[in-house]
Formats: C-alpha cells, sequence, structure tokens
C-alpha cells in the first residue's frame, strides 16, 4: 500500500444510528437518524469535479488494522472503529494520493476526508468514502478496502475511473471530538463533522451571542478552535462546498462523551 502514514480511527456516531452497509451508487444502504427519525435530507446525488482513471490498489484501508489512516485523530488505539461510524459508512473505504483536489480543498491538507467517491469498473459501480490520503503510484490512483476489491471483482482487472459525488446519506452530520485534552482543558477543542453530505469548506464557533470565530482547518479532517471558555456550550456553523451553511448549538465541552459526539439537527442537501 503506497499511502503514507496512515490510520482510520472513526469516531462513533451518536447512538441509534443505523445503516445497511455498504452504498450503491443508486443510493443504496441508506441510514437514518437517531432512534430511526425521518430522513433529514431528500436531495438527490450530484457528481462533484472531474472524472479520474487510475488504478484501484487494494491496501489496508480497513476498519480495524496497525496502519494510522490520514483522517483519523493521532490519539487513541489506531485499530479500534467503533460501531456507530462502521454502521454509518459501511465496508466502503479508501484512500487518495495526496495531490487530488476539488474547487480548491486537497487530499494532503485533510480537506477531502469523509467525502464520497463513485468508483466504475468491470460494469459495476459503488460509493465509497474517502478516509485516508497519502502517496500512490499515480495522482489518479487510489487505494481501497477489501470489501470494494470483492465488490467490484478487481482480480479481472484493476483499472476503473472515479469521481466525487454527494454522500447518499439521509442521516444528519454527526460532530465528533478529539478526546486529547477532554474535559481537562475547556479552551480548546477539536471536531470531526462527519456524514456530511458535501465537504465541509469552513467552521466557525461562537459562545453565547458573540461574533463568529473561523474554526483552523487541521491536515486529519478536524478543525480547531481555542482561546474561549467552551464549559457552558457553544455553536458551530458549517459552510459547504457550494456555499450552504448549517448551524448547531452543542453542550459544553465535558458534558458528553467526545467519541459519540453530537448529531446535527440537519444535514446539507
Amino acid at each position: 500500500m503506497r499511502p503514507l502514514a496512515l490510520a482510520l480511527l472513526i469516531l462513533s456516531a451518536c447512538g441509534g444510528t443505523t445503516s445497511s452497509g455498504g452504498q450503491s451508487a443508486d443510493g443504496g444502504g441508506s441510514s437514518t437518524g437517531d432512534g430511526g427519525s425521518t430522513p433529514v435530507v431528500s436531495g438527490e446525488s450530484r457528481y462533484l469535479g472531474a472524472l479520474h482513471t487510475g488504478n484501484f490498489w487494494i491496501g489496508p484501508v480497513e476498519y480495524a488494522g496497525s496502519i494510522h489512516n490520514a483522517c483519523a485523530p493521532s490519539n487513541g488505539d489506531p485499530t479500534i472503529y467503533p460501531a456507530g461510524i462502521q454502521q454509518l459508512y459501511g465496508p466502503y473505504i479508501m484512500g487518495l494520493a495526496n495531490e487530488v483536489q476539488l474547487q480548491g480543498l486537497t487530499a494532503s491538507e485533510g480537506g477531502l476526508c469523509d467525502a464520497c467517491v463513485e468508483l466504475e469498473t468491470n460494469d459495476k459501480k459503488l460509493i465509497a468514502h474517502a478516509v485516508t490520503y497519502g502517496v500512490e503510484t499515480g495522482p489518479d490512483d487510489i487505494d481501497v478496502s477489501p470489501s470494494i476489491d470483492s465488490a467490484l471483482g478487481l482480480s479481472a482487472g484493476r483499472a476503473g475511473t472515479w469521481r466525487f459525488i454527494t454522500c447518499p446519506t439521509t442521516s444528519p452530520i454527526v460532530y465528533t471530538f478529539d478526546s486529547g485534552e477532554w474535559p481537562n482543558n475547556t479552551w480548546y477543542f477539536r471536531v470531526w463533522p462527519r456524514n456530511a453530505r458535501l465537504p465541509v469548506t469552513r467552521v466557525e464557533y461562537r459562545v453565547g451571542s458573540g461574533s463568529w470565530t473561523p474554526a483552523q482547518a487541521q491536515g486529519d479532517g478536524a478543525w480547531q478552535a481555542n482561546g474561549t471558555d467552551f464549559s457552558g456550550g457553544f455553536s458551530l456553523r458549517l459552510t459547504s462546498l457550494d456555499g450552504q451553511t448549517l448551524e448547531d448549538a452543542l453542550p459544553g465541552i465535558g458534558t458528553f462523551d467526545p467519541n459519540v459526539g453530537k448529531a446535527s439537527h440537519g444535514n446539507f442537501e
């Protein structure tokens, strides 16, 4: 496997979120929000960016293993993947080359973590989540999980096409947090907006009725905030690749499990 210094420790989604597993190109593998609530998104899938042609290499892109995938927190055990995110994303996970870009977002900077990609080869299609990035044999080559290798019949040939696509989820975005300083430092957090239908290009935070402050993008897909006491609760505002915004009020640091996180009230269209 070519990706460099990779890991995947995807944090758990909110309790009650379910999924039928790997998602098909027609939006199969749908999921529902907390406790099986009414789906929050009904938008059709849309392609994003150009069509890519490359080799599909089977690699250690999986929920359990010794490789640390790039879109995961650096703390904790990198071999364990909580059931919530496994159910939410299903077994179809993959890695991008460092050079891959989409409308100003670059894989090597963490901007494409958790993005959805439609893969096609051998007259078969499926949709996968990008959970890592690294060095590939070519800028359009990708690494895939064993489940993708099997589903696409890659033994018949590894060349294929792929393209970014809106994620076919019907569940809300889930905010998970880095547990490294949680809850001892209430003036700092790192948050991952998981399960967004579109890549997130901006995250802002505020306390009370204060002004919105930009969080800083991190190379593992997280967004970092500091300099304010977040113990009494705070709000987050996300901006998507196409300019949509979504706001949520969250309880204070230390009042919930950062690895379970909190569900948004919705998702992008």
